[in-house]
């Protein structure tokens, strides 16, 4: 699930100087991650957020306001594996379902990190063909 980390928040009333950004990326270490950073220059005043995981909801709607959605096909040959979905956003049963049937908008973000780790997760064809193989039976099955 998400992390949350806040480094110094102090918040002024939003005036029309006021600049707020976030943005979402993929970490070192491999995992999701999301940075806040917001400024007033007429007061002086400065907050940074970051955390792992899937940011707070305002946090990702202005993400997806900023730089659109990818839908994303959930389930299937080539779709998003359903576990790694709930992992991921820890979605509940009837999400899980509606994302199923609807498949699933994502951050541009979201959606090169989902993708690239079905690809890592999904099993090569030479790695079945050799398990297959080993099991006693070839490309075409057992016998």
């Amino acid at each position: 699930m998400a992390e949350q980390q806040t480094y110094g928040r102090t918040h002024c009333g939003p005036c029309e100087e006021c600049v707020e950004e976030e943005w979402q990326l993929v970490r070192e270490d491999g995992e999701l991650g999301w940075e806040g950073y917001q400024h007033c220059p007429r007061y002086e005043v400065y907050a940074c957020d970051r955390g792992r995981g899937i940011p707070p909801p305002w946090v990702r709607e202005r993400v997806l306001a900023r730089e659109g959605a990818v839908h994303l096909p959930v389930g299937g040959p080539d779709g998003i594996p359903i576990a790694l979905l709930r992992r991921v956003y820890g979605l509940s049963i009837a999400e899980v379902l509606a994302a199923r049937t609807a498949g699933y908008r994502a951050t541009p973000v979201e959606a090169r990190y989902l993708t690239a780790a079905a690809r890592a997760a999904a099993p090569t064809s030479a790695t079945a063909t050799a398990t297959a193989t080993a099991a006693g039976g070839g490309p075409a099955g057992p016998g």
